[in-house]
């Protein structure tokens, strides 16, 4: 392979082939590569209107989704550079990387905010709707054309651009593909080999990983938003993953996960080789059955996998494969050897890669894919080329086989007053072992002209007694590596890279150093200060709603990498407890609330038993019990499932009449919400008497099965599940139907919506369908024992596209407006 433009013919190739699928936290989008083909022509079209040629540059800064890979393409395409930017990075750096790179256009995603710059720019969701074009023409490309220009930060901390040429990809994936020509045929049983790439894309592995690797398997990618455990957990299952790849601090995490829900015993298997493979999945069969008999690797890059952990998976019967690099040699240096790998070795150098060890045990590496260019202010300071070879700042040793071992970063290495190394690794793996300790980090403090070993800890339970800690600790190093003086950090969790999760150790050290650690923006002060705009102390009470909460939930899951228990998360009420909360789940042990999501309700079974009941008895007895007027079909005439109907909320009646106005082709796709509060008696039996449970239990299930509802909770827990239960209903082409006032009205007029549409219809990118019914109240009010004869309306309107809204309020605001309007109208007919 010359130029990556190669792979674009093999994705036209690979048209009815599963490309991509992309999981939001609520729903899943799926490409096909022939979709991803017409997208990417699109996009070229666009760019082409837009005036950006060749050698131009544009800005990625978005999260890894369908919109990434499309415009990523199109610039190969065209010749157009790309400047790819983690989508954590700040606005001040995006700023000044676009300035200094003189970008003709601002790609975003939905996680950033690029409101404040005055530059052209597009966002994902704009691209992933533009029509479909499949005439694709390729500008002229040669394998010394920049592909893309990818900044990292250099011995100054000062960003500078690495410049890569097709010519440096390609000799990276060369050796990879060949080798992967091997086992094409044993891989075949196996399609489509999904891969969840949990790297961002702004980085050169997790590109390797999700761009190139998946069309050279003839496989496809997965993409998700979510980083806790439980999360990951739930995608590898549901989308039938094969490989996950990840750091290894989230590999850790994804670990604890799995000692959580099945206390795996530390057996080791009697077999070697693919005999004790099949030994070690039989006895952990719960494990795979729970994760899907379709995963079987993980791939670890970004930094050194612990040994323990790497043991862990091995165990389980999983294939642990390591790889190192950076992002000049784009980016593998050596890779495991997925059937032939060595526990704690980082593999044997790919081919077309020389690698020595200097005299101080730094890396340096030599190759056709290690770049020539480097971009950026002080760029030419910073380069680490010397003689054509790459001085890596890592440490490393080489074996009689060739393979090679990781110590650890150059600067960050400890050197004692004997003159011995102490590689901080080696020490954090025996404090880590420790049950009282949750992390730790270990940097050097300079006392008197010396080096010493100095421990930061996190502690799980914080009464612990850190001298003792420390004491059994040091019974199980060197005496060159033995802890000298320690920390006992404040916070949750130590200052990390947004993309690697590396603790930043220099940042460690730096507040050691000014006087003890202080909260400095990671914290859940900071969280907090931010969904709120405004300052958060400890003491302080959380004040924010229930659909905060759920923001609030999902962004200390990711920052911390763990599943917090909703339900408790309920109770809380100050940002004290909240942090109280956190430290108790440190072990991860969480209870799972009794929500029962009725899955079972959609399979054919059910499915013919309720259009049955339906149209034979339920809706023929509304049709008896109120004249039923319907206006405004027509504007359905066009509306495909699946969509989001949102109607005001008169009566229990207003289902049936919803039902029976809908036309057959949407009325069985309907799913209507119903209040899991009402349930609280039998979802939470605390306190209720027996008849009083039973009574709810039959209901809820009548309400299941007849009409195919499901729960939503307003004060109670579980808001964040039912959202994602939504998005699995949308996924499979129903139609969910939510009462936005949240009860039934006291009065028969109109109540205040509450923002739940707005987050639904902007988080499952699904148009609303407004429905106005009126005259139920007077046949059925929540006043009302028994049932009057009367006539009912059912007004549908026009579905609305709520894609531009910039916020949930703003669109559940509109969703009002036209209920309101649809109101305002019935009223003056009548």
């Amino acid at each position: 392979m010359q130029t990556l433009l190669e792979l674009l013919s093999e994705m036209r190739q690979l048209s009815g082939r599963e490309a991509l699928r992309f999981y939001n936290g609520f729903r899943t989008w799926k490409l096909t590569y022939g979709e991803l083909y017409g997208r990417i022509g699109a996009c070229v079209a666009y760019l082409d209107r837009q005036g950006i040629q060749k050698g131009d540059r544009l800005v990625i800064w978005g999260e890894n989704r369908t919109g990434w890979v499309t415009v990523f393409w199109s610039c190969v395409a065209r010749g157009i550079q790309v400047v790819p930017v983690d989508y954590r990075s700040s606005p001040e750096l995006v700023r000044r990387i676009h300035r200094e790179v003189r970008a003709r256009l601002l790609v975003t995603g939905d996680l950033v905010d690029a409101s404040a710059f005055d530059v052209k720019q597009v966002s994902f969701s704009e691209v992933e709707t533009l029509p479909i074009q499949h005439d694709l023409e390729l500008s002229e490309i040669s394998l010394d054309d920049v592909v893309e220009i990818v900044y990292t930060s250099g011995t100054t901390g000062e960003p500078m651009g690495v410049v890569h040429r097709h010519k440096n990809i390609c000799a990276n994936l060369n050796p990879i593909e060949g080798e992967m020509h091997k086992y094409e045929k044993l891989a075949r049983p196996f399609q489509p080999v999904r891969i969840l790439d949990m790297l961002p894309l702004s980085h050169l592995f997790g590109q390797s990983l999700g761009l190139f690797t998946p069309l050279l398997l003839g496989g496809a990618v997965v993409f998700m938003t979510e980083l806790h455990a439980g999360a990951i957990f739930e995608t590898i299952r549901r989308e039938r993953v094969s490989v996950l790849v990840s750091v290894p601090k989230l590999l850790l995490n994804l670990q604890h996960e799995i000692e959580r829900r099945f206390h795996p015993r530390d057996v080791q298997a009697r077999r070697k080789g693919i005999p004790g493979i099949i030994e070690r999945w039989w006895r952990y069969r719960k494990v795979h059955a729970a994760l899907g008999f379709k995963f079987w690797a993980v791939i670890v890059g970004g930094a050194e996998v612990n040994a323990d952990v790497e043991a862990f998976w091995t165990r389980l019967g999983f294939l642990v494969i390591q790889g190192y690099g950076l992002t000049e040699t784009s980016p593998v240096v050596a890779l495991n050897h997925p059937f032939n790998a060595r526990r704690g070795s980082i593999g044997k150098p790919l081919p077309g890669q020389e690698v020595k060890i200097a005299l101080d045990g730094e890396i340096l590496v030599r190759g056709a894919s290690v770049i020539e260019e480097y971009l950026g202010a002080r760029a030419n300071e910073q380069r680490r080329l010397e003689d054509g070879w790459l001085h890596t700042g890592d440490i490393g040793e080489i074996d009689a086989e060739g393979r090679l071992y990781y110590k650890g970063r150059k600067k960050e290495m400890i050197v004692t007053a004997e003159g011995l190394n102490v590689y901080p690794p080696d020490v954090e793996a025996v404090l880590n072992a420790l049950p009282q300790v949750r992390d730790s980090a270990v940097v050097a403090l300079r006392k008197g002209g010396e080096e010493l070993v100095h421990a930061v800890l996190i502690l799980r339970d914080p009464p612990a007694d850190p001298a003792a800690l420390i004491a059994n600790a040091n019974r199980g190093l060197e005496s060159h590596q033995r802890i000298r003086s320690w920390s006992v950090w404040p916070e949750e969790d130590f200052p990390r890279t947004p993309s690697t999760m590396k603790v930043k150790r220099g940042e460690v050290a730096r507040r050691i150093l000014q006087g003890g650690p202080v909260g400095q923006g990671d914290g859940i002060e900071s969280i907090v200060a931010r969904l709120r705009g405004g300052g958060a102390h400890a003491g302080e009470a959380l004040d924010i709603s229930s659909l905060e909460r759920v923001e609030l939930l999902s962004e200390i899951e990711s920052h911390y990498g763990v599943e917090v228990d909703e339900g408790r998360f309920a109770d809380v009420s100050t940002i004290g407890d909240l942090k109280n909360l956190l430290r108790e789940q440190g072990d991860l042990r969480i209870e799972q609330a009794r929500i029962l999501l009725p899955r079972w309700s959609r399979r054919w079974p059910a499915n013919a038993l309720r259009w049955l009941a339906l149209e034979a008895l339920i809706l023929p007895f509304f049709r008896i019990l109120a004249r039923l007027q319907v206006e405004g079909t027509e504007s359905l005439a066009k509306v495909e499932a699946p969509v989001l109907f949102a109607s005001n909320h008169q009566s229990h009646l207003d289902t049936p009449a919803i039902f029976a106005a809908l036309p057959r082709r949407l009325r069985h796709r309907l799913a209507p919400a119903m209040s899991q509060d009402y349930f609280r008696a039998w979802l939470q039996p605390r306190g209720g008497s027996f008849g009083e449970r039973f009574s709810q239990m039959l209901q809820y299930f009548l309400a299941v099965g007849l009409f195919g509802a499901y729960p939503l909770p307003q004060r109670m827990s579980g808001v964040r599940r039912a959202l994602k239960y939504t998005g699995e209903l949308i996924d499979d082409g129903r139609c969910p139907l939510v009462y936005p006032e949240g009860k039934r009205t006291p009065d028969g007029t109109l109540q205040p919506f509450k923002s739940g549409i707005g987050l639904m219809a902007t988080r499952l990118h699904v148009p609303v369908v407004p429905i106005y019914v009126s005259g139920l109240y007077e046949i059925y009010s929540i006043h009302d024992e028994w049932l009057h004869w009367g006539t009912a309306k059912v007004k549908l309107g026009p579905p609305l596209d709520l894609e531009n809204e910039p916020d949930e309020q703003s669109a559940t605001r509109t969703v009002e407006q036209a209920i309101h309007k649809m109101a305002s109208r019935g009223d003056a007919s009548t």
